[in-house]
């Protein structure tokens, strides 16, 4: 049944211009607090290989960390037909996919859901629940309302507006509160939720396995070797601006200025841009790529990201840890990670003709694309998971610390 007493708390950090507390820089600042035992921590995320995106990536990794520090680490998250079980991956019903705020996104389906969440909570005698979106239907909100300790959430989604929430502001509004500590990955994000949701955010950002992720990664065999290479990866859904991407190649590719476009990624929509590509010889379209990725990143002349938005830019990362240039939308999500003329050029959101500016711009001046690829993977290394599961493991220290605390 629903926990009504769990602990409410701001983590101690400094606070931004917009109330949200700021990320603890990886360069310095306060030092981190984590805990001083072996925790038992279950992950719920509705997403979970073999989906592939940002929530996967962050839940992964920060498991791999916790547990490398000792720590008991569950994945609690839905059956995805073909997938292969896992060690300490719980599934709870089956994955659909569904179409919500302009992408594509899962959810839970089955009977006794909210039966087989308590029961696994129950089991697994945690010491911390941390759930990921957890405003999102399903399995987020049956394990904030079926925890008997300690709740955590992480929010990673930028949205312009949102109709359930409208709706639904009350009922999100009191599971929001059951949080113990609300994190957000970015700024945009508490922008996002802010026009909503009242909450004491502390941003902690995603990571990035900067040994992984290298400049020294092989070149796959789709990539050529004798011209430049530009970049997409990513999910085949309208708001990546895939389409925008082959279309502004097309115009910047020609005699004097040889290229290929690689297409890294799939959905729903391959199909359709497939038909979009024509049969372009310059147009190789090699699927969805896991552990093959750096090599990928690593061996582009550009990484090209025409997102039309985005929380966060978790590819922006990789690709800088790859030591390779971007060119992408000037997006709120974008701007908490990289910087025009930094590690990046910028380019207005939807503007097809800036876009092909950036990318002949990065084409013709090898100079430039090394400069930016080195800062990017400097940067990079600011964001390794090491750094970031400190900063995770101190919400949890800080958490069990409040929770432990006599009453007033």
């Amino acid at each position: 049944m629903p926990h009504s007493n769990r602990p409410k708390v701001g983590v101690a950090a400094p606070r931004t211009a917009h109330g949200a507390h700021a990320p603890v820089s990886p360069h310095g600042g306060r030092l981190e607090r984590t805990p001083s035992r072996s925790l038992r921590i279950a992950l719920v995320t509705e997403y979970y290989y073999p989906h592939l995106g940002g929530i996967c990536e962050h839940v992964h990794y920060f498991a791999r960390e916790a547990r490398a520090r000792g720590h008991h680490v569950d994945i609690i998250t839905a059956d995805i037909p073909g997938a292969p079980p896992q060690p300490h991956v719980i599934a709870i019903g089956r994955s659909q996919s569904v179409y919500a705020n302009g992408s594509q996104a899962r959810i839970t389906v089955g009977t006794g859901l909210r039966r087989r969440m308590r029961q696994v909570l129950a089991r697994g005698r945690y010491d911390i629940v941390h759930v990921h979106s957890p405003l999102s239907p399903v399995l987020p909100l049956l394990a904030i309302d079926e925890a008997d300790c300690p709740v955590v959430g992480t929010f990673h989604t930028y949205f312009d507006r949102s109709v359930g929430y409208t709706l639904g502001r009350r009922y999100f509004q009191k599971r929001l509160d059951k949080l113990a500590t609300a994190i957000a990955v970015s700024h945009s994000t508490t922008v996002a939720l802010g026009r909503y949701f009242d909450a004491d955010w502390r941003i902690i950002p995603n990571g990035i396995d900067a040994n992984f992720f290298n400049p020294d990664a092989p070149r796959p065999a789709a990539m050529r070797a004798d011209v430049p290479v530009i970049l997409f990866l990513g999910r085949f859904d309208p708001r990546n601006g895939l389409r925008m991407l082959m279309d502004t190649f097309r115009r910047v590719r020609g005699p004097q200025r040889e290229a290929q476009l690689v297409v890294v990624g799939g959905g729903p929509l391959e199909a359709h841009y497939h038909r979009l590509a024509k049969h372009d010889p310059d147009i190789t379209f090699v699927g969805p790529v896991l552990e093959g990725r750096p090599g990928y990143y690593a061996n582009s002349s550009i990484y090209a990201c025409p997102t039309t938005k985005a929380s966060f830019g978790i590819t922006l990362l990789e690709s800088m840890a790859c030591a390779t240039p971007i060119v992408c939308s000037d997006i709120l999500g974008f701007r908490d990670v990289v910087r025009n003329e930094r590690e990046a050029l910028m380019v207005p959101r939807g503007d097809e003709r800036a876009l092909a500016d950036g990318l002949v711009r990065l084409l013709d001046d090898e100079t430039l694309r090394h400069r930016l690829g080195a800062v990017g993977r400097d940067i990079a290394q600011s964001y390794a998971w090491p750094r970031v599961t400190e900063q995770v493991l101190a919400v949890y220290s800080d958490v069990l610390d409040l929770a432990a605390a006599p009453a007033a």
